[in-house]
């Protein structure tokens, strides 16, 4: 059962894109055993377990609004029927990604222990890492999908690889052990060494975003107790300063202090502002398909060979690049704040100091994805979901050694 687990994992970030080295039909190939093994555990989890859970009914925090987010996306696909006449079904399958949100509720009802879950995080950075690196290193074979955003312009490959997530929350989960523990510096180390895939990735917003909820943790753990984060900060400050000696580094700071002043300078002309008038002033159709969305676009539709052909690969009009406002011309305004709602949930949630991490996780998605779409870039949701899965144990958790408190202190 366990193995099946960790392939249902591996589907979500579609084996690191390894599946490249299969054939084409290698990704929906992935996709079509997910949602048969899925099937299998669901079916099995309610014949036979199905009032199993280990959960009470109001600890399940996650289940309601996902269920909203579903109905708000399909809404989304039948307005791209509607108004664009994009077949529903065709709209449903492009849409097929949101569905490793299902792997919530296998977790949920599995119970799959905490201890398990954070080894699997931590060797999928590792995967991660080691695939990065080998493409790197192979390169000019492939070995994985580039996509449209190979590039050079500052002296390394820069790789949209799925599973980018493992790497993130390995990183802060690793900070936060270190802060928690005060003791093991091999925490510090593994932060550094996903800080230093970070870097690499070559995006400006990214990397910004991860050092700023970097220092987020910090002082939440800490508070604003200024020995207290000098002893963390002085020896990050250390480190940070180190890998800024590097002249691969330097150069890559210029460079992005330079692209941003070009942009500002560009003004209208900036690719963003083009974007944005093409999908919302020349697709959209008026403001009920703004709420609703346009439903996501298909190519082989006229709709979607507008979007993605005329659009995207012919003048490079990419609705990723607009983020969180990409995401609402495919699928609404209802749909972003349903979307949003589950993450709000995450990040109020009280939970003890050891699960900190995973508030500062959905903060760095929500906010890196104002320019970006890492929150709902392919690959994303079913890390999205594990660090779901443990917000619940965290907070079940709290609740229980808070009640058990109050009674033993009666």
């Amino acid at each position: 059962m366990r193995l099946l687990f960790i392939y249902i994992i591996l589907c979500s970030v579609h084996f690191f894109g390894l599946h490249f080295l299969l054939g084409s039909y290698a990704n929906d190939l992935i996709d079509f055993t997910y949602f048969i093994i899925l099937g299998v555990l669901l079916l099995a989890n309610y014949l036979f377990s199905s009032k199993n859970y280990k959960y009470p009914k109001k600890h399940r925090l996650f289940i309601k609004p996902i269920i909203f987010l579903f109905i708000a996306l399909f809404i989304s696909a039948i307005f791209g029927y509607v108004f664009h006449d994009q077949p529903l079904y065709r709209t449903i399958l492009g849409m097929r990604y949101f569905s490793y949100f299902l792997m919530f509720f296998i977790f949920l009802s599995f119970g799959i222990k905490k201890e398990h879950l954070i080894k699997i995080i931590i060797t999928g950075a590792f995967l991660y890492i080691i695939v990065f690196t080998l493409q790197l290193f192979l390169y000019p074979k492939q070995i994985v999908p580039f996509g449209p955003e190979l590039d050079f312009d500052r002296g390394f490959l820069r790789i949209r690889l799925e599973g980018v997530g493992f790497i993130t929350l390995t990183a802060f989960y690793s900070l936060n052990r270190f802060l928690v523990t005060k003791k093991s510096k091999k925490y510090l180390l593994l932060y550094f060494i996903c800080f230093f895939y970070v870097f690499i990735l070559g995006f400006r917003t990214l990397l910004v975003t991860f050092v700023l909820a970097s220092a987020l943790l910090v002082i939440l753990n800490n508070g604003i107790r200024l020995v207290k984060n000098l002893k963390v900060l002085i020896p990050l400050s250390i480190g940070i300063i180190f890998l800024f000696q590097l002249t691969v580094v330097q150069d890559f700071l210029f460079d992005a202090i330079e692209r941003t002043e070009s942009q500002l300078d560009m003004g209208d002309e900036y690719i963003r502002f083009f974007t944005y008038d093409f999908l919302f002033n020349t697709v959209n159709v008026n403001y009920w398909t703004l709420f609703f969305g346009n439903g996501f676009p298909v190519e082989g539709s006229d709709y979607g060979n507008l979007v993605l052909i005329k659009g995207a690969k012919e003048n490079g009009l990419i609705s990723a690049d607009l983020g969180l406002i990409g995401f609402v011309f495919n699928y609404g305004i209802l749909s972003l704040l349903f979307f949003l709602n589950i993450f709000r949930v995450a990040i109020v949630k009280k939970v003890s100091k050891d699960s900190i991490y995973l508030k500062v996780f959905f903060i760095y998605l929500i906010i890196s994805s104002i320019t970006t779409a890492e929150i709902f870039r392919a690959g994303m949701f079913g890390v999205q979901m594990i660090a779901l899965y443990l917000v619940t144990i965290a907070s079940f958790d709290l609740k229980l050694k808070e009640y058990n408190e109050k009674h033993n202190s009666v």
